[in-house]
């Protein structure tokens, strides 16, 4: 699969705290930096790329919207990766 510089360190950033709620505000620290001008809705656009891509691949490892702030990284049915 083949992904750009910050969906790689995206789905990095997930896989190294599997099956952890992350909030948007720590994603957005993380892969674009304390102090970044970057738009709110930046790591949603990129979840939603990865998310298709995850799919489009059929890996049963999804990343879930918990409570509509954030998000976890997870197999469909709770098993690890």
């Amino acid at each position: 699969m083949k992904l750009s510089g910050k969906e790689y360190a995206l789905l990095s950033y997930f896989v190294e705290n599997y099956d952890q709620v992350l909030s948007k505000e720590q994603i957005t620290i993380r892969i674009w930096g304390y102090d970044t001008d970057v738009e709110y809705n930046n790591e949603e656009v990129y979840i939603s790329f990865l998310r298709k891509k995850l799919k489009f691949i059929g890996t049963d490892t999804v990343i879930e919207t918990v409570r509509g702030v954030k998000y976890r990284l997870r197999g469909k049915n709770n098993e690890t990766v």
